[in-house]
């Protein structure tokens, strides 16, 4: 009896401890080809898609994810759904933030963390959200989404002429009035882009660019270097949750983190002497190749 008992115990205790370690590697050992490829092979392949996905987000105020997300799942990193999602939104923080210094001088910090502070609760929701979906739906919908935000990137011309006035009003030499409402509009539109964030692991960029061009009185330098800004806080919000649900991997996530950031910066820089038309039809034209192929995938 005594046998058998201390059996059932050391049963128990082994049980017990390939739980705990099956959570801890949850997050490094996920992805479909995980055994078959050295981490360093996939830290550099993360560092690839990183710096083009920040370059090309910085460009025109977004994260990236659009970007890092088809790739990621395609046979270059062979990550789940998920798991791309998850590991996306935690490369889009550094994508901000250093986007955000490449605009350097075009920020209203005031409206970012506006944004940011709505998008932080919006992105959990997300995120949570993202958990429960299949991924053949998960990858249908962002799909959907990539084919909408096209024609939305070129369109700034469009929204930015329908404000042209508003960039006049301010005088050099004059004081600005700081009105606390006029941070409303940027709160609800960091609702909206942070529980995009949360879903889809992108940086709510498709959305914050053109509401804020709509409807307050930045110019497209301001509205692109404020949603740079604003989303690095909801992507830490909305990655703390998708670790915690084990979808981020970290076999890639560190170079992919490290990417963005240097593309992120260089795009900032870019963004200010490149013709702004080019970069939205060059964007757009990427967006609809990647949304059909993710959404026929």
């Amino acid at each position: 009896m005594l046998a058998r008992s201390h059996l059932q115990n050391k049963t128990i205790r082994w049980s017990h401890h390939k739980r705990i370690l099956k959570r801890f590697h949850a997050n490094s050992s996920k992805s479909v080809d995980s055994k078959k490829e050295p981490v360093e092979f996939a830290a550099v392949r993360g560092l690839a898609v990183g710096s083009l996905a920040g370059l090309c987000g910085s460009l025109v105020g977004m994260g990236g994810g659009f970007i890092m997300i088809p790739i990621m799942t395609s046979r270059f990193l062979r990550l789940s759904q998920h798991q791309a999602h998850g590991t996306s939104l935690f490369a889009v923080t550094t994508t901000g933030i250093a986007g955000a210094l490449g605009y350097s001088g075009h920020v209203d910090y005031e409206a970012a963390a506006s944004i940011a502070c709505t998008g932080i609760v919006a992105a959990r929701f997300g995120a949570m959200a993202m958990s429960r979906l299949p991924e053949a739906v998960l990858r249908k919908a962002l799909g959907v989404l990539m084919l909408s935000v096209a024609p939305l990137v070129p369109a700034k011309t469009y929204f930015m002429e329908l404000s042209k006035d508003k960039e006049e009003k301010l005088v050099p030499g004059s004081t600005e009035v700081r009105n606390p409402q006029r941070l409303l509009v940027p709160a609800l539109i960091g609702s909206f882009s942070g529980f995009a964030a949360g879903l889809f692991g992108v940086g709510g960029g498709a959305i914050v660019v053109p509401a804020l061009a709509v409807f307050t009185d930045m110019n497209h330098y301001q509205a692109l270097g404020t949603s740079l800004c604003a989303m690095a806080l909801p992507a830490i919000s909305g990655t703390i949750t998708h670790y915690g649900k084990g979808n981020v991997a970290m076999r890639v996530a560190p170079g992919l983190a490290a990417g963005a950031f240097l593309g992120a910066y260089l795009g900032g820089k870019l963004g200010l002497t490149i013709e702004e038309t080019k970069l939205r039809w060059g964007f757009s034209g990427l967006m609809v190749v990647l949304g059909v192929r993710t959404f026929l995938k």
